[in-house]
């Protein structure tokens, strides 16, 4: 499986694809999406999930190898993923995205966001007639900036996402999810998934990662965007679980559900 080389040339694996654009439960499902690419565990046709060997054989990531663990007897699809997105290997990855300065812990935006902008706009005007108001105008540009927020992904990672494309199934999977569409054909249909099973996965839209060519919705395991610094949602925790910003951040650590990488 190729890894996506951006325009910047940071190397992106499809687990960190996923996390990025949709957060932990993303990265799970990308997880399991390999593991059944490369023939490694079995999908019922009643959505339970087994590995083919019972030790771990196969598994090229910490994601993987977790992922299997739980998958060493038949186990649902949903639970499969949600309990990878809770792992502590997530963890690990989410705080890899954090040291590459691909990830950051998001700040909520404030309601009232906007309001230090006008003192400082007030304060300039006013210093043209008495020069001290100019002294707090880097005062309310810096509340300004506090209160503004910012997204879990930084723009270094939006940057490395920006052309990355569903080279195989398994990216289709990073980028869309089982349960969203590339070029016009379901997802998990390149598994051979029924809708049924991956429709286990609650329902998440997908984070501007629409195009004409893909029906950009998707699911993630359930937290929908979260993480320690998630993404299009709203689960909030330590700076290894899950927490989203209001004001469009994306997903982080160990929380679950798709919805993570950046609005």
């Amino acid at each position: 499986m190729v890894t996506p080389v951006t325009s910047q040339g940071t190397r992106l694996s499809a687990e960190e694809i996923g996390y990025l654009t949709a957060g932990p439960g993303r990265a799970a499902e990308t997880a399991l999406a390999r593991l059944i690419d490369a023939g490694l565990v079995r999908v019922s046709r009643e959505g339970l999930v087994s590995a083919v060997h019972l030790n771990n054989h196969g598994a090229m990531t910490e994601l993987e190898r977790r992922t299997l663990s739980y998958a060493r007897t038949g186990v649902r699809f949903d639970q499969v993923v949600q309990s990878t997105a809770y792992s502590t290997e997530m963890k690990r990855l989410h705080q890899h995205l954090l040291d590459q300065k691909l990830m950051q812990q998001p700040r909520r935006r404030h309601e009232g966001w906007w309001f230090p902008l006008v003192i400082a706009i007030v304060l300039v005007l006013l210093g043209f007639s008495t020069p001290v108001f100019f002294l707090g105008v880097p005062i309310a540009l810096l509340f300004f900036v506090w209160q503004r927020g910012r997204k879990a992904v930084t723009q270094a990672g939006r940057e490395a996402l920006r052309h990355v494309v569903a080279t195989d199934r398994v990216h289709a999977v990073a980028l869309y999810g089982f349960c969203g569409k590339v070029n016009g054909r379901a997802v998990g249909d390149l598994f051979e998934l029924s809708q049924s099973i991956v429709k286990m996965l609650p329902l998440k839209q997908n984070r501007k990662r629409k195009s004409s060519s893909d029906g950009g919705g998707g699911c993630g395991s359930s937290c929908s965007s979260c993480g320690s610094g998630c993404g299009s949602s709203s689960c909030s925790s330590s700076s290894s679980g899950s927490s989203c910003s209001s004001g469009g951040s994306s997903c982080g650590g160990g929380g679950c559900g798709g919805g993570g990488g950046g609005d």
